[in-house]
């Protein structure tokens, strides 16, 4: 049986045909477990944690994730804290199903003057825009500050905040006549006739912006490319620091961006020691082994770093990629002369 966590779960409510606790779209089959989180003891989950901290939950446990309208409650900055541990305690293969207001389409009846007239009619109540922006008024009223939103999202936004967050593949739908968004993002990179197949089963009904999720891991890759071009051009003028933040910018975006690695690493060697460099050189090595200049640098880094003893073997499995037999032969030859200049 496979394991949801429910973020955010709330009160359980039940079905009033089947008397069975209800549960989101997809996730209501007999081969799911539902395990429920909230920050409110009150509500009786079977974990009391925040969306950015679940430690108890364990590592890789959970096959899948749901949170309804909860990431808007957190600060922006708790955000990519609060995607880390839901990308932390998800399995290799698992995923994360995200639904929330969607800024976009409320924002539309703001301009039309609308901010506190009902929007639409909830279980709740009537919900206004200045509802959907800031927090559900009444709970809020009574001492419910768990209610109160303090972020929030187009689909632009939630789609480029998931990618960024580390999550492979992305895809979601904005439905205006609701004001809300939704999202599935998975941690691995499956195919899109898969991730289309889990978007039927879990998101609501309605064609899913496959195109518009391409279109923003393009736009966020050229974005990552420009600063790149940037951070190489003050290299070369020889302005390391400013070149040094703007690698570790796009590291922090795609920590196993393999250039940004292999660049940091080379101001490492000069900057710090080759000892400290030779992780970033590492993770270039094996995001592009098919680069010969990333395998004669990180074998340099190597005797700068004194650590020679794994030398033959790197230069074996480089040989197996991106380094030519006569590279390896003259790395090889470097080798043999700095050990005999150190008898």
């Amino acid at each position: 049986m496979k394991t949801f966590l429910h973020v955010g779960c709330g009160p359980r409510y039940f079905d009033p045909e089947t008397n069975l606790p209800k549960r989101p779209r997809g996730f209501d089959l007999a081969k799911w477990n539902e395990l429920r989180l909230d920050i409110n003891p009150d509500v009786n989950p079977d974990v009391v944690g925040t969306m950015t901290d679940m430690s108890a939950v364990p590592t890789g446990s959970v096959d899948a994730i749901f949170s309804s309208h909860n990431i808007e409650h957190l600060y922006p900055h708790e955000v990519p804290i609060a995607l880390a541990e839901f990308k932390r305690v998800l399995r290799s293969d698992g995923f994360v199903v995200i639904t929330c207001p969607d800024l976009q389409s409320v924002c539309a009846l703001v301009a039309q003057g609308k901010l506190t007239e009902p929007a639409y009619i909830s279980p709740a109540g009537p919900i206004a825009p200045l509802d959907i922006l800031y927090g559900h008024r009444p709970p809020m009223s009574q001492g419910n500050l768990y209610m109160s939103h303090r972020c929030g999202f187009t689909l632009n936004v939630l789609l480029g905040t998931l990618e960024s967050a580390g999550f492979s593949k992305v895809v979601g739908i904005c439905r205006p006549d609701y004001f809300d968004l939704w999202a599935l993002a998975c941690v691995s990179d499956i195919a899109n006739p898969e991730l289309l197949d889990l978007a039927r089963q879990f998101l609501p009904e309605q064609p899913v912006n496959l195109s518009q999720a391409n279109s923003v891991e393009h736009d966020m890759q050229q974005a990552i490319q420009d600063v790149l071009t940037l951070a190489l051009n003050h290299q070369q003028d020889g302005n390391m620091d400013e070149a040094q933040k703007l690698l570790l910018e796009i590291l922090n975006i795609e920590p196993r961006h393999a250039e940004a690695n292999y660049c940091l690493g080379l101001i490492e060697v000069d900057t710090q020691s080759a000892e400290a460099a030779l992780p970033r050189l590492e993770i270039a090595v094996e995001v592009n082994p098919a680069n010969e200049q990333y395998w004669v640098t990180y074998v340099d880094a190597l005797m700068l770093a004194g650590i020679t003893h794994s030398i033959p073997d790197v230069l074996a499995l480089g040989q197996q990629h991106g380094l030519k037999p006569e590279t390896a032969k003259m790395l090889a030859d470097e080798l043999a002369a700095l050990q005999q200049s150190q008898k």
